[in-house]
């Protein structure tokens, strides 16, 4: 297993079904999960990005890649490195990303590339951990989670960089935003430790109008909420049934009891979308299909109708996502993905293999 980098060992007792001993040390600097061990005692690793015990997962290292819902790849952009979160703006013209510091994988902060010159710019410069880009919905703002405070707390800044850093809302809870209501009064968040809760922070009054509604808190693990396009429905991911599925609940901002324009409130009734599993989900830019990511590796879509009663069709596979994504965007039409993907220099990073690893271990 590894712990912060180093690939350990520790004796286990197989009647028992409980570790003895100490742990030992077997190599340093191991990129997550690449490396495995055969039954007959032959180990193979490879040299990554140090990752903090706590990190939530979801670095690839690697290139922004455009596929087509095929798989084909239509195209890189930007610089090879280490990437996470991801969102595409409103009008399809720049990408917002986070980019993990090699050196220090508890350094990210959040970049813009612009398609049409091919120009990156940083748009944070906290020597912390900012993430989550979200757009606000005509493109001026974007939206973040950072920990420069101590805690993931929920910021926001100007797109252009014509203003500094804004604090929106601060809680002892750690938290990263995920979607922004088309009309751009509410911000969809999750809690980033167990257990997970999906919330909505009121953004159309003052500071002290700002008091989160939940969307999905129940007791199992809830993330990932992406508002559709008209506003009225909410997709997350929740582990209630025991795997994650992809579920989608409508929000209701105007109506019911102790409900108000100012307020918002989740009205009740939810539907699975996902079969076999699944997280991640993304709308298509009219409403008319949900994206999500199988547990098993793919792109799954399937068509929804949002009108009246909401339904959802039978999910289909699109093409395979490389090993460990969890953050990725599509186009508004649905026909491009962008995703961090494994890049050839990557990719061209050597195993190692190791013969009778055990033996350098202490008895």
């Amino acid at each position: 297993f590894l712990r912060s980098g180093a690939l350990l060992a520790q004796p286990f007792d197989t009647r028992r079904l409980e570790l003895t001993g100490e742990p030992g040390a077997v190599a340093e600097q191991v990129s997550v999960a690449d490396f495995s061990v055969s039954s007959s005692g032959v180990l193979v690793y490879r040299v990554g990005v140090f990752l903090h015990d706590t990190d939530p997962s979801g670095i690839t290292q690697g290139q922004l890649t455009w596929f087509d819902r095929e798989g084909k790849v239509l195209g890189t952009i930007g610089e090879t490195g280490l990437y996470r979160t991801l969102a595409l703006s409103p009008d399809g013209k720049q990408v917002a990303f986070e980019r993990v510091d090699p050196q220090d994988a508890n350094h990210r902060n959040i970049w813009l590339y612009e398609f049409a010159h091919g120009v990156t710019t940083r748009f944070t410069f906290d020597p912390k951990w900012d993430t989550g880009p979200v757009w606000f919905p005509e493109g001026s703002r974007i939206a973040f989670g950072s920990n420069r405070s101590g805690q993931f707390d929920l910021y926001q800044k100007a797109s252009n960089l014509a203003s500094e850093d804004e604090l929106l809302y601060k809680s002892p809870q750690l938290k990263m935003p995920s979607s922004w209501s088309p009309d751009g009064r509410f911000l969809l968040y999750h809690f980033v430790i167990s257990p997970s809760q999906v919330w909505a922070l009121p953004l159309h009054g003052g500071a002290a109008d700002r008091k989160p509604v939940p969307v999905a808190s129940s007791n199992a693990d809830e993330a990932m909420g992406r508002f559709s396009p008209d506003g009225r429905w909410v997709a997350y991911e929740s582990n209630e049934s025991g795997g994650y599925e992809i579920y989608v609940r409508p929000f209701d901002v105007s109506s019911g009891p102790g409900s108000s324009p100012a307020r918002g409130r989740p009205v009740t009734g939810k539907w699975m979308v996902s079969k076999g599993g699944g997280g991640s989900p993304l709308w298509r830019g009219d409403g008319k299909e949900l994206f999500y990511l199988s547990p098993d590796g793919m792109a799954m879509a399937v068509e929804v109708s949002t009108s009246g009663v909401f339904q959802a069709g039978v999910p289909k596979p699109l093409f395979r996502v490389p090993a460990g994504l969890v953050f990725w965007d599509v186009s508004s039409d649905g026909k491009r993905f962008l995703l961090p993907a494994p890049s050839a220099a990557t990719s061209a990073t050597p195993f190692t293999v190791v013969l009778n690893w055990q033996a350098a271990l202490k008895k």
